[in-house]
């Protein structure tokens, strides 16, 4: 009887088993098949997909599902297969502008006349620059990439790399799980061509781990290359120590770490910064939190101020408080409120503190600059009534 009730057991189990590890179909899955997916760049123009598409069952409609990752945005678009099952699908890439170096991915859809339906697998491409012919170094994960210059020029690159992220371990841990590229032009005007502000020298997407400078040749090559890679660098770091909740993290705290992370940071950063001090132009961070101002020299001064605050707090709190903000302001938390958390004053407060220890500032003058606009406003909302309401009695005597 023991016997009986075992094997009915066993049974069981293996019919459960079966139907728990049966691999789930697509209705019409087993009547498509894809052959040659894949899809070419011409960089700035277009992409073409193509694949090689059979089916037992004829197919009633097709479609390709194309998501550009960059800007988070999904295009459909119907293809068409020809007789011999090959099909292509052209995707205007000047109508429809890419980010440079962000993944697209794609996947096909079916309507068969059977009335089912067949969905593909996802397929991906990075949407890299190939206009140039790329040569590349690499050490571990690190993979530098340039098409003008020698390999003195790139190793000088790769090696201010490694200091950049020496430098970055200081304050973040470095992560080197996955690859990181760092592209390298030789004019700022080749990374205008690729979107961004005019006077941006480097762009980062930390997500994808791909890094892009400009490179110019001349005296100060390797004081660029100390300035700029390091601080593209500390971007990817961040993103990697924060997850995507790093996009959350206020503009001066981002930039303000990159900025520490140069290797050789610019000269220019305390003589503009001391300047502005002097002029009483210095700009509020609060105002900093969201983005920084598009014109070159307010957004020059936004970088030294970024610096310069993040460097107060650093020495004077230390890096894991440091890290703690950024763990905070990734958790989701308002720009103010993250100081109060992790340093136990208002943001306002710490700002005085940190302009009358860095720059001199008399702390009363500080507060009365940031204050002036909301002191002019309420006078004039305060003045205008008792004006009128005096006009009024006078013209009543």
């Amino acid at each position: 009887m023991m016997n009986r009730i075992e094997r009915a057991i066993l049974v069981f189990v293996v019919m459960a088993a079966s139907a728990l590890l049966k691999p789930k179909q697509v209705e019409g899955q087993a009547g498509v098949v894809l052959e040659n997916v894949g899809a070419s760049i011409r960089f700035g123009e277009q992409i073409t997909f193509f694949a090689t598409i059979k089916a037992s069952i004829p197919i009633q409609s097709a479609s390709i599902v194309i998501l550009d990752e960059g800007h988070g945005i999904t295009h459909v678009g119907q293809i068409v297969i020809n007789p011999d099952g090959r099909a292509e699908f052209i995707f205007d890439a000047k109508q429809n502008t890419l980010r440079p170096f962000t993944f697209v991915r794609w996947h096909y859809k079916f309507v068969l006349v059977d009335g089912g339906a067949f969905q593909s697998e996802t397929y991906f491409i990075r949407y890299d620059d190939n206009r140039f012919t790329w040569q590349k170094t690499e050490t571990g994960a690190l993979r530098v990439f340039w098409y003008q210059g020698d390999t003195t020029f790139a190793q000088n690159a790769m090696n201010v790399s490694l200091a950049g992220l020496a430098a970055i371990n200081e304050i973040f841990p470095v992560d080197l799980t996955q690859p990181i590229d760092i592209f390298m032009y030789p004019t700022q005007n080749d990374l205008l061509l690729l979107g961004g502000e005019t006077w941006a020298a480097g762009h980062a997407n930390p997500a994808t781990g791909v890094v892009l400078v400009a490179i110019e040749s001349g005296d100060n090559q390797s004081l660029i290359m100390e300035q700029r890679i390091p601080h593209e660098l500390m971007h990817v770091m961040s993103y990697r120590a924060l997850g995507a909740g790093y996009n959350n993290v206020p503009a001066w705290l981002r930039e303000g770490l990159a900025t520490l992370a140069e290797v050789n940071p610019s000269v220019e950063y305390d003589r503009v910064l001391l300047d502005a001090s002097g002029r009483n132009a210095m700009i509020p961070l609060l105002d900093l939190c969201a983005s920084f101002p598009p014109e070159p020299a307010p957004a020059f001064l936004a970088y030294a101020e970024a610096r310069s605050f993040t460097s107060y707090l650093r020495d004077n709190f230390g890096s894991s408080r440091l890290i703690e903000l950024a763990r905070h302001y990734a958790d989701g938390v308002t720009c103010e409120r993250g100081v109060e958390i992790v340093y136990g004053t208002s943001f306002a407060q710490l700002e005085l503190r940190w302009r009358e220890a860095t720059l001199g500032e008399n702390a009363w003058g500080v507060a009365l600059q940031n204050v002036l606009p909301y002191l002019i406003l309420c006078g004039i909302v305060l003045f205008v009534p008792l004006f009128v309401g005096f006009n009024a009695i006078r013209k009543k005597r």
